[in-house]
């Protein structure tokens, strides 16, 4: 059977040999061809790391088949080659002809990646960062676009740029598959050990629990127990614990925490309290400090807890000794402070600086930007407007809006801000007229916003133009005081609904033309608007809104700010102020419970009605003193944080809750001017200055 088989072999060649001899030369059918041969041999070479016999070759094959499909393939590797040899300048060459002969194929694409390797293995870092983006807007592979990563990554780290190189190790970490995350993690903790606090934190946020959060977490624990802060350490390194069971810093991460806990000294029972009971602003400082005592007396009975103390430093309202008493309570060991007031700008960078937790009592804009251990509790201007006008949109429906304010910094920035939040309401400002705060006469100011300009009769200002009408004794029990009765001008209306809140503002208006001095004729006025509002003093306001009156300004809305709640106001511009809307930020004659409960027992205790000051003192005070009487909660950077996460807190100032930058985010009371008094009005909105 051999003998057969091998026979059949012989005669098979043969005959083969006899068909390529007839063909006129014709291959064997397994014949490999040159170019290939030649091509091949250079591949083996080059996987063999025989780079100067590869590099040899594939120049050959150059030479011989500058048009083989396989060229672009052996032009690429002589780039390649010519790098692993240090012949750079060389590989530039190369790569750039690649690029050019063969635009827009992977080998150009390649060789992108292979001149970024050039610049950094050259030390022309800055080159990377720049050449990177260009090869980055091409369709990578995914292998490519770790190696651009990492290798932007080190240029980065070079330069000492470690977030910037954390961003690229961190597109590289996220383009790896499974097996390849490992060459990545060692660059990536690298920049992350560099990296500073605030960064650390950024970017954790940004991650949102996924990986590699775990490594960023740990580094800004280390770095807060390196630099002394031991609450923060602790707090980080637990959630670190929570958020990351499994990963492989867990037994140094508490290893850590047994070793801080001894070592943190924090009386997280201790509140500092920074006010100026001294100097030009010492009549708010101890009224806070009322507010706060107040609050820590009632609440100590109430809870039962003995252990919260305050202690309090002195600002003289002065920025360089409110600093001082800052350090001073640092050093104390508090774990939060409240305060200042007047001078919280200063202290505000210094509680950045410690990681101290602080709850400023300013309306002072930019406060909360120092950083986020600084909070704000208090009643700013934006608050008011955005109450004022979201009021009067919603519920008044009030479209059409005209300013008068004072041509002064508090008349500007009010003027801005309602003017702005008009527009972010959907309304229209179609009238703004500012006038000389040193005026008495504002005439001129009202006539250009009713489009009208002539002069005002001087007896306008001299006597009222108008009868005051009888009040009713038994809501008004000094009606007997007031001028003659206009009983004949009141004909034909209810009189005991005069204060209706329906009613209100007709009656004012039909008031008002019935008893308005004779004027020459003239021009109408154009009232084009819903709406008036005046950022004034009410000694200011008083003179301003009968003049408006005479100008036939009747049936509008009147806005004020909480300047206007003052009873002097209604002395001065009575009936004609009627209706009017104010915003506040404590109402001591309000019908809520526990605003009954505090003001009583405010008066029992001081012999005096509580104002705005001592009401956001009593509530910041009341916020710290029930987060710090928790049990899970040890360390100022939980203070911090538990401020950030609290539940709506129901105070005296109103609902109270902090935004993410540390301001409040307050229910702002709304007043109403009705008969002699002002009301509230129940129907509360959310105000806050940030949207």
């Amino acid at each position: 059977m051999y003998r057969i088989t091998h026979v059949f072999i012989v005669i098979l060649l043969v005959f083969c040999l006899s068909c390529a001899q007839k063909d006129g030369g014709a291959r064997f059918f397994w014949q490999i061809s040159p170019e290939k041969r030649l091509f091949d041999s250079a591949e083996q070479q080059y996987q063999d790391r025989a780079y100067n016999e590869a590099l040899f070759r594939y120049q050959e094959y150059l030479s011989q088949f500058p048009d083989n499909e396989k060229a672009p393939a052996a032009l690429l590797k002589v780039g390649m080659i010519s790098v692993y040899l240090e012949q750079y300048e060389k590989a530039i060459t190369v790569f750039n002809r690649v690029q050019l002969i063969y635009p827009g194929s992977p080998y150009a694409r390649e060789a992108g990646v292979g001149k970024l390797a050039v610049y950094y293995k050259t030390g022309d870092y800055q080159q990377v960062t720049l050449y990177a983006g260009k090869v980055l807007a091409q369709p990578l592979a995914g292998e490519q676009l770790i190696r651009v990563n990492l290798i932007v990554g080190d240029s980065y780290l070079a330069i000492k740029s470690p977030l910037d190189a954390y961003s690229a190790y961190l597109s590289a970490f996220i383009a790896a598959k499974a097996n390849e995350k490992t060459k990545v993690i060692s660059r990536l903790k690298a920049a992350v050990s560099l990296m500073e606090a605030s960064d650390l934190s950024n970017e954790l946020a940004k991650l949102e629990g996924r990986p590699p959060g775990g490594y960023l977490m740990y580094q800004l624990g280390i770095i807060y127990m390196e630099e002394g802060y031991l609450g923060d350490a602790v707090t980080t390194f637990s959630s670190f614990l929570e958020n990351y069971p499994h990963h492989e810093n867990v037994d140094q991460a508490e290893k850590f925490i047994a070793d801080l806990d001894a070592s943190v000294v924090t009386d997280h029972h201790f509140i500092g309290c920074l006010l100026p009971m001294t100097g030009k602003y010492e009549k708010f400082g101890h009224q806070a400090l009322e507010g706060i005592e107040f609050a820590l007396a009632r609440f100590s009975r109430q809870r039962g807890v003995s252990s919260i103390r305050i202690l309090v430093k002195d600002t003289a309202s002065d920025p360089l000794v409110a600093q001082k008493g800052f350090y001073e309570l640092a050093d104390s060991n508090v774990s939060a402070i409240i305060g200042p007031i007047a001078t919280a700008e200063y202290a505000a960078v210094q509680a950045q600086e410690l990681r101290v937790p602080m709850i400023a009592l300013t309306q002072k804009s930019g406060i909360t930007d120092s950083g986020d251990y600084v909070f704000r509790n208090f009643l700013t201007p934006g608050m008011q407007i955005k109450s004022l006008v979201d009021y009067a949109a919603k519920t008044l429906e009030a479209k059409k809006f005209a300013i008068l304010y004072p041509d002064e910094s508090y008349g500007d920035v009010y003027m801005n801000l309602f003017w702005d939040e008009v527009v972010a309401s959907g309304g229209k400002v179609v009238g703004v007229e500012a006038y000389d705060p040193k005026n008495t006469h504002f005439a001129d100011p009202i006539k250009k916003l009713v489009g009208l300009y002539y002069d005002i009769p001087e007896d306008l200002i001299e006597e009222p133009l108008l009868t005051p009408p009888v009040y009713i004794e038994s809501e008004y029990p000094d009606a007997q005081n007031m001028e003659p009765d206009v009983s004949d001008i009141l004909a034909g209306y209810d009189t005991g609904n005069w204060y209706d809140e329906l009613n209100e503002s007709i009656m004012i208006s039909r008031l008002a033309e019935a008893r308005k001095i004779e004027e020459e004729e003239g021009p109408e006025p154009i009232i084009d608007f819903d709406a008036v509002f005046i950022p004034d003093s009410p000694n200011k306001a008083g003179l301003i809104i009968p003049q408006l009156v005479y100008y036939d300004v009747n049936d509008v809305f009147l806005l004020g700010t909480n300047l206007w709640h003052s009873d002097k106001l209604i002395d001065m511009a009575k009936y004609h102020i009627q209706g009017a809307i104010l915003p506040e930020g404590f109402f001591e004659q309000s019908p809520a419970e526990h605003v009954h409960r505090f003001v009583a027992g405010f008066k029992y205790t001081y012999g005096n009605t509580p104002g705005f000051i001592e009401a956001v003192s009593y509530d910041t005070a009341w916020i710290l003193f029930d987060l710090v009487s928790r049990p899970d909660i040890r360390f100022r950077a939980q203070i911090k944080r538990a401020l950030l996460a609290m539940e709506p807190f129901e105070g005296v100032t109103g609902t109270t809750v902090f935004d993410p930058t540390g301001e409040a985010v307050k229910d702002i009371y709304l007043l109403k001017v009705s008969g002699r008094r002002f009301k509230e009005i129940t129907e509360k909105t959310t105000a806050n200055q940030h949207r």
